[in-house]
């Protein structure tokens, strides 16, 4: 018999107890006719099969996920936190392994829908950011509560950067009777102040850690490019998550608030406004009283 490779899925347990064995199945049929190896189909596999019973409801066949319809929808609707050149190579590892898995009969007419690009500076709406604060109350346990309130905090509450995030720990946090502010060390050394709305998270997190431990994901060494979406990948709940989305909605909020450009410029570790030119068309048009009162300075 072949020798197989062992893979280790990154998920709750239960669910993979749910989809391993279909996964396990179609790797090991399709992989010798595709030009990948079992190690390199496991992990988009296995994201398919979850994304099939977690969100679609689709039943664990091969004639129905890895038709080409169903490819495509799974590539536009589950890989929004990957780059289009990254959704673009898992969907050919899945198309790669359709010919061995559909008989004759069951395959549709091959049409290759373009990748869409995403787009990371549309700010999140005031629904998905009670999604995603129902999320992070959702985790099972208070280290991972804690870190995804922080993480939404520090990201949607102070504008940084998905590195500046995994980079904060407790004693670059401040909190005074009126403010909490955060220090960024790495690259544009600065201080923020959070958002009033978002503190309880940055304070939540301090008092759990009750030290100089990560304000996101006790244990790292730091340095993780891949960390905010190790985290939410294994979360049992799935969320559209990223970094570029959370510093845009932080940024958009405070540029419909008036915020003074130099202040925000300044917070977000920006030189210039240019970097602000393609996050106007999300700002919202103030309606006629506010544009009166302020291009009369009254």
């Amino acid at each position: 018999m072949p020798d197989h490779y062992d893979y280790t899925p990154v998920m709750p347990p239960e669910l993979w107890a749910r989809i391993g064995d279909f996964v396990r199945d179609v790797v090991r049929t399709a992989s010798p006719h595709t030009a990948y190896t079992e190690k390199q189909l496991y992990p988009v596999t296995a994201k398919l099969a979850r994304w099939a019973v977690e969100q679609v409801g689709y039943p664990l066949k091969p004639s129905v996920l890895f038709q080409s319809s169903a490819i495509d929808r799974f590539s536009a609707e589950a890989l929004l936190t990957y780059t289009n050149s990254g959704r673009a190579t898992m969907r050919s590892k899945l198309r790669s392994m359709a010919p061995s898995l559909l008989a004759d009969k069951q395959r549709a007419p091959d049409f290759v829908m373009p990748i869409q690009p995403t787009s990371p500076l549309r700010p999140y709406s005031d629904r998905e950011l009670g999604t995603l604060l129902t999320w992070a109350g959702a985790q099972l346990s208070p280290e991972r509560r804690t870190s995804a309130r922080g993480l939404l905090s520090l990201g949607i509450g102070a504008g940084l950067t998905g590195r500046e995030i995994c980079d904060v720990v407790a004693g670059d946090v401040t909190i005074s009777g009126d403010a909490v502010s955060v220090r960024v060390r790495r690259g544009i050394a600065r201080v923020v102040i959070v958002d009033e709305a978002w503190e309880d998270g940055v304070r939540d997190r301090f008092d759990f850690i009750d030290g100089d431990g990560w304000m996101f994901r006790a244990g790292q060494v730091g340095g993780n490019p891949n960390l905010i979406s190790d985290f939410v990948t294994r979360s049992s709940q799935r969320v559209h998550m990223q970094a570029r989305r959370m510093r845009s909605t932080w940024l958009v909020n405070h540029l419909a608030k008036g915020t003074p450009l130099d202040v925000l410029l300044e917070a977000a570790g920006l030189q210039s406004g240019e970097a602000l030119d393609r996050l106007i068309p999300f700002v919202p048009i103030r309606d006629v009283d506010d544009r009166r009162r302020w291009l009369r300075g009254a």
